[in-house]
């Protein structure tokens, strides 16, 4: 019953005293009117006392309570004098005290751990339970290739990219090492933790592709390096004996003299090309660093594309370009970076066949460089090995081109893609530093030698 309630039955049980009193004076007794006078006010009023000094512990109590259902621990109550309502607030204290204590270390802990997904170098992606985004860490946007913020409440299909596809085809608890058109090695994890009694999904991306890539860069470099000498030292040795024989040909029988000439001659080239063979996988391991300088990239793609159109319009492939005008200049190692451009077109005009055609484009804002053709496209076998050491679809193929090109993109610092256009062919895109536009870019190099 609340205090309102109580206060009106002792009004309406003093008005019956009163009422009595009234009655009392009507039939003659004027003594006890007067007694009742004074004495049902001063009871009226010093139990209404009692009522409400007995009520204010459980009054507060419950003010107490409605502020620690809206979250409130920093309010504690004042005892009373009462043994039984001082029994319920020291109760009530001790669990406030016990609340306020267990909410700030929760934050704490919260605001600690916040700091430390925050600052792992593991992408986590944490999803509610629709598998809509939740959060994203600095690491798992930068996995992902997301500059701008809004994507809370998206799927993640809604995000697009290579690396959110592999990342639906995770299951819980699965570990994959995943390789997208990027050339990177991520390894990729799909967890959950309980939350209400429901599972939570997050996945755990731990980027690989440097660790990865510098071990095998020391692997297949120890095996080349061992190769190429026991090769070339013992294809030294066979020529040289070789070339001393078939310098003298007197010591042949006069009806085979010819014959082993003409096979000396075969066996000395089959060794000459057994040595290029290994230079070229011995160019990979030796690859120098980069020397920078500005270089004018409309003029680059130029030059090479004029050095190559033969053998372009040999395959019956059409070769088109669009330059941006505002000729960018960028930072790079001229003789490699061409490399780069060279082995790109290479593999577009052996992947296109005739009356195929290849599109060279260059573009500000970034400053990029896109490589197009018509070709049939990467299987997605090959798309998943694409730059592994070596790794080639051609039969016969050595793999080198992809790997020289990975190298130098890597050690210039050049973010690149590769993946299947939609329809039909392949786009190679490859991000630039640019040192500044001009109209004029042979004045700026000239100004910068």
């Amino acid at each position: 019953m609340s205090k309102r309630w109580i206060i009106a039955w002792i009004t309406f049980i003093f008005a019956i005293f009163l009422a009595l009193a009234i009655y009392s004076f009507r039939i003659s007794k004027p003594l006890i009117l007067v007694i009742a006078e004074f004495v049902i006010p001063a009871l009226y009023a010093v139990t209404v006392w009692f009522v409400m000094k007995s009520l204010k512990p459980i009054t507060n109590l419950s003010r107490s309570m409605s502020l620690l259902k809206e979250g409130e621990f920093s309010i504690t109550m004042v005892k009373t004098g009462n043994k039984e309502v001082d029994n319920i607030i020291d109760i009530y204290n001790s669990m406030i005290f016990s609340l306020r204590e267990e909410r700030l270390t929760v934050r704490e802990k919260n605001h600690f751990l916040d700091l430390l997904i925050e600052s792992s170098p593991l992408g986590i992606i944490v999803l509610d339970f629709d598998e809509k985004i939740l959060s994203i860490n600095n690491a798992g946007a930068r996995c992902l290739g997301i500059s701008q913020p809004g994507f809370e409440g998206k799927t993640l299909p809604e995000l697009q990219g290579s690396l959110v596809t592999e990342l639906g085809k995770i299951s819980f608890g699965e570990k994959k090492l995943v390789m997208p058109a990027d050339g990177k090695k991520y390894l990729c994890r799909k967890l959950f933790f309980m939350d209400h009694g429901f599972r939570h999904p997050f996945y755990i991306i731990e980027e690989f592709t440097q660790e990865i890539r510098i071990a095998e860069r020391e692997a297949y470099g120890k095996l080349i390096r061992m190769m190429a000498h026991e090769v070339n030292n013992t294809i030294g040795s066979v020529n040289s004996i070789m070339s001393s024989i078939q310098s003298n040909p007197g010591s042949f029988v006069e009806t085979e003299k010819e014959d082993i000439v003409r096979i000396l001659g075969i066996a000395i080239q089959r060794n000459y090309q057994m040595n290029k063979f290994m230079q070229n996988f011995s160019n990979v391991v030796k690859l120098p660093a980069p020397e920078k300088e500005k270089m004018d990239l409309n003029e680059s793609v130029r030059n090479l594309l004029e050095s190559y159109s033969a053998e372009l319009k040999e395959k019956n492939i059409s070769l088109h370009t669009d330059l941006d005008e505002s000729n960018p200049v960028i930072f790079a190692d001229r003789s490699q970076v061409e490399q780069v451009f060279l082995n790109i077109v290479k593999n577009s005009k052996e992947a296109v066949s005739g009356h195929g055609q290849i599109n060279v484009a260059t573009k500000v804002n970034p400053t990029i460089i896109i490589f197009e053709d018509d070709g049939p496209g990467l299987s997605e076998a090959a798309s998943e090995k694409l730059f592994s050491p070596f790794f080639s679809t051609k039969p016969g193929g050595q793999g080198i081109g992809l790997t020289l090109v990975q190298e130098i993109l890597s050690n210039h610092g050049f973010p690149f893609s590769l993946k299947n256009k939609p329809g039909r062919g392949t786009i190679f895109v490859i991000y630039l530093q640019e040192v500044k536009t001009s109209k004029k870019a042979s004045q700026l190099t000239e100004s910068g030698n």
